[in-house]
């Protein structure tokens, strides 16, 4: 009978070795490219959070540019990217989240 309880044991001790692992690797989420986020954010974000604008200068023209950039850092189970003008955090499943 101990030969049975400590085959369970051992195979409970896998299961959980395995699930932090997995838990590990999704909250890291090494897939996940700075730059390709920071684009997809740009191009779906920038023109509503005022990242980008139209800029006045003092001869009376106006320039479309962008004011302050994104910055993407490492945050749990995805990205966090953020600039001057507002912050989104990007899920490992690629979901921009404001």
């Amino acid at each position: 009978m101990t030969l049975i309880s400590a085959d369970m044991n051992i195979n409970r001790v896998s299961i959980v070795i395995v699930l932090v692992l997995f838990l590990l690797v999704v909250a890291w989420a090494p897939w996940l490219n700075d730059q390709e986020i920071h684009d997809i954010v740009f191009r779906e974000k920038a023109h509503i959070d005022g990242t980008m604008g139209w800029v006045l200068y003092p001869n009376g023209t106006e320039i479309y540019k962008l004011i302050c950039d994104y910055k993407v850092t490492w945050f749990p189970f995805g990205r966090l990217v953020v600039s001057c003008e507002g912050g989104y955090y990007v899920t490992f499943w690629n979901q921009i989240i404001p």
